[in-house]
């Protein structure tokens, strides 16, 4: 019998798992994870981002305190002295642009951002083209620049939390959970793909893509599906290189994202109208045909770049408003938590919703960053609360 047991181990699955033990090192916590390798986790495939560009002031919380994290990750996830995985943390910045017909949606979130101790400044055209000359602002309405955001290694930050839970006394175990079992408006235990079941007081599913299925099991059926994602890397030639090198994170209303990477750039463009499914074969011609041509548009000097690769993942898409699902349904079932959808956000909020389950789990309520409006009761009542003018 098991205190929690939490169905995946990414780096939400860990980061609850992590505080958890912090809050009480006497709770049994069992982590299910079929793949110790990650090879199809959604986390070792993440583009490693983490701002605090957002609307819904959860959001904005959420990623302050992974902010908080990553500035103390030497201490906080030593083992015995010993330091942790090197995150190779990033402080360039996130820098969000929009063309004139979104820019008053994207002043209108820099006032809430501030709102919310967010450090961000807004740049008019003028200020764009003399900061970043790399990036064609003749069409763009202004930017938002938020300078204390960046990036990381997802998977370093991935193994330094499990290593950290795993150190704490959090059990993990090479096992798939197929089902949940349910009794009395409560979940009993998890079915194993091997035959066995665990018991426990308290189940956290955490399983990314795989979590709707084991949500629906136990009546909590979410509007979450696995949608492609590609992560394209290009290599620059030597006198275009000087003048990306510098750039920060950038995203513009289109869906296109690129940060710097080695000797040249990291680059995304997610189709969000793409059907959903769990195949992860890249479309070859899917950055010739829509990639290169938004770079290009929103980067002119980038017309001789050379394709280096391009490697595949999946998001849990939220369908409803593409934030995440997260906690029980109070009165039906109380000791089940969600922890899924989180639509491309799971490792730059998995710290602060780790820390927020832990809460519920062990108080029945949110003690630092309030998640209620996350919660499952909009997916019941089909009740969007979605980010403004934001992916």
């Amino acid at each position: 019998m098991s205190d929690v047991v939490i169905i995946g181990g990414g780096i939400v699955g860990c980061a609850t798992a992590l505080h958890l033990k912090l809050a009480d090192s006497a709770l049994e916590v069992v982590v299910l994870e079929p793949d110790p390798t990650y090879a199809e986790a959604a986390t070792a495939r993440a583009s490693g981002g983490v701002r605090q560009l957002f609307s819904r002031p959860e959001n904005i919380a959420l990623s302050q305190y992974t902010l908080e994290v990553i500035q103390a990750w030497p201490e906080m996830a030593a083992i015995d002295g010993q330091p942790p995985p090197d995150l190779h943390w990033q402080r360039r910045g996130y820098l969000f642009i929009a063309t004139p017909d979104h820019a008053e949606t994207l002043a209108a979130n820099l006032l809430v951002q501030r709102q919310h101790g967010v450090l961000a400044e807004w740049l008019d055209p003028p200020a764009l083209e003399e900061r970043y000359r790399a990036i064609d602002s003749a069409d763009l309405g202004g930017g938002v620049l938020s300078p204390d955001d960046g990036w990381l290694d997802p998977h370093a930050f991935l193994q330094g939390l499990r290593a950290k839970a795993r150190h704490l006394g959090s059990r993990f175990l090479e096992e798939r959970a197929v089902g949940v079992e349910v009794a009395a408006n409560a979940v009993r235990g998890v079915d194993l793909a091997s035959g066995h079941s665990l018991r426990a007081d308290a189940v956290v599913n955490a399983a990314g893509c795989w979590a709707p299925a084991l949500a629906a099991a136990a009546g909590m059926p979410v509007p979450v599906e696995p949608m492609l994602r590609l992560e394209h890397t290009v290599d620059l030639p030597p006198d275009v290189l000087p003048g990306f090198a510098a750039l920060p994170f950038v995203k513009d209303g289109r869906g296109l994202a690129i940060h710097p990477e080695g000797s040249g750039l990291s680059v995304s463009l997610v189709d969000f109208d793409a059907p959903g499914g769990f195949d992860t074969a890249a479309d070859p011609g899917y950055f010739e045909r829509a990639v290169w041509p938004a770079l290009v548009h929103r980067c002119p000097g980038l017309d001789r770049l050379r394709l280096h690769a391009t490697s595949s993942g999946l998001y849990d898409q939220n369908r409803l408003d593409g934030n995440a699902v997260i906690g029980n349904r109070p009165g039906r079932l109380d000791n089940y938590y969600l922890a899924c959808g989180f639509s491309g956000h799971g490792l730059m909020h998995a710290p602060g919703v780790g820390r927020a389950l832990a809460e519920l789990i062990l108080h029945g309520s949110y003690r630092t960053i309030d998640l209620e409006r996350l919660g499952y009761a909009r997916i019941l009542h089909r009740e969007p609360y979605a980010e403004r003018g934001i992916r």
